[in-house]
């Protein structure tokens, strides 16, 4: 079974630079594994977060900092690595913070665009298949989607103006902190 790991927030002590690289072996080493991200991995000089992969995979898998009221409504501000402060602490040495939301038009999130999902080990479809994805978080308010591969699509009519990019839904899985039907509640959607 394929292993899906996403790592956002913790409160782990600190681990020191030998029990940070024998933490990310273990899960590296997981029968399945797929990807990790831990905070830590970035590009050269403090880019995008990179994700972990087995040896043979080489997927483009950074994070991007985007907001998507942007991106589909053309509406506020772009999205950058600064709204998403880093907290020194979690599992593996870092944790990222998403804010709660103040502003109708900013909606930032950390992704990777899906056209750089096709064909990797994350885009798990078909019968058979199946995916296990661990998240270590503290909640704070709202509901969100925490990790997975799920666009709930810009074609809904009814939820307001129409978005300037149209696309419809394409859900896979995700993991959820708070539903519109359960406020605050834990859901995965497959």
């Amino acid at each position: 079974m394929p292993l899906l790991v996403f790592l956002l927030l913790c409160y782990l002590p600190l681990p020191g630079a030998s029990e940070y690289s024998r933490r990310v072996k273990v899960v590296r080493d997981t029968p399945g594994f797929v990807a990790l991200w831990d905070f830590v991995f970035r590009e050269p000089g403090g880019g995008r977060f990179l994700a972990h992969q087995p040896n043979e995979a080489k997927h483009d898998l950074a994070l991007d900092a985007v907001n998507y009221v942007r991106d589909y409504w053309n509406e506020g501000r772009a999205a950058t690595y600064d709204d998403f402060p880093l907290l020194n602490r979690g599992p593996f040495g870092q944790a990222v913070r998403f804010r709660s939301e103040t502003e109708a038009t900013f909606r930032p999130t950390l992704l990777v665009p899906r056209a750089r999902l096709h064909n990797s080990r994350l885009d798990v479809n078909g019968p058979g298949r199946s995916v296990s994805m661990v998240a270590w978080i503290i909640r704070e308010s709202g509901n969100h989607a925490i990790a997975g591969i799920w666009h709930e699509g810009t074609d809904l009519k009814d939820r307001g103006p129409l978005a300037q990019r149209v696309e419809p839904g394409k859900r896979q899985y995700a993991l959820f902190a708070g539903l519109a039907a359960n406020n605050g509640g834990l859901a995965v959607h497959v």
